[in-house]
């Protein structure tokens, strides 16, 4: 099962292999996967959903799966994601969730 961590809404800079992409706006929430095990749950790996506000022609520069961005959240935060279409669908990379930048 699927548990809400948090939401967090902000803007951000997406870049690509350390290349700027763009500027965007977000809304993400972040889930942390529970499981049953002998009456016990759990925690395993995060996933996030949400979206990302911008001009068309920073998402479409950011659109693909050539290798993963990453969004710089306004609170120092990163994540590595993907868009997955023209409307700004933000999709994970991986199951770390948001990671405090290096």
């Amino acid at each position: 099962m699927l548990r809400v961590v948090e939401r967090v809404l902000g803007e951000g800079d997406l870049t690509r292999d350390g290349q700027p992409v763009g500027r965007v706006g977000y809304e993400l929430t972040l889930y942390q996967e529970w499981h049953e095990q002998c009456g016990k749950l759990i925690a395993g790996g995060f996933t996030v959903e949400g979206l990302f506000l911008a001009p068309p022609s920073t998402l479409e520069s950011a659109l693909g799966t050539s290798s993963p961005l990453t969004l710089h959240l306004d609170d120092g935060r990163i994540w590595h994601c993907y868009v997955v279409n023209p409307d700004g669908l933000a999709t994970p990379a991986d199951e770390r969730g948001f990671v405090p930048a290096d």
